[in-house]
């Protein structure tokens, strides 16, 4: 019977860390990916740098230059709006992830207090001796 305690007491306990390493996969998930969209926004910004010095230094009139400098910036507000909408959908998706992750978790929880409470009683019948 005191394997039989033990074996359980195990498993409760795995089953108790479990979500915890879910909730950090999402959040290490999370973290990868915005991580990534900020770099692709400093290369952005590199890059309008780059081609701004370009337009500069090869722009033969003033209005060469604004009607360059105009489509550049257009350019970069595109860009700009494409990876505030990634930003947006990379929190939608970790919101739900969590959401998920809650809403599964209650419910384990829920399952472990049964499970804990029939295990407390076996554990006492094991302990008295009846």
């Amino acid at each position: 019977m005191n394997k039989d305690v033990f074996d359980e007491w195990l498993k409760l306990s795995k089953n108790a860390v479990e979500p915890m390493m879910r909730l950090n996969e999402i959040t290490v998930s999370a973290m990868e990916r915005v991580a990534r969209q900020q770099l692709d926004v400093a290369r952005d910004y590199l890059d309008l740098g780059t081609k701004q010095a370009t337009i500069m230094s090869g722009a033969e009139s003033p209005e060469d230059l604004l009607s360059e400098q105009t489509k550049l910036v257009s350019e970069f507000g595109e860009r700009l709006t494409n990876r505030a909408q990634e930003f947006a959908k990379i929190a939608t998706e970790t919101q739900q992830a969590v959401t998920q992750w809650a809403e599964k978790s209650a419910k384990r929880a829920e399952e472990s207090a049964k499970k804990v409470e029939v295990f407390a009683k076996k554990a006492t019948r094991s302990a008295t001796g009846s």
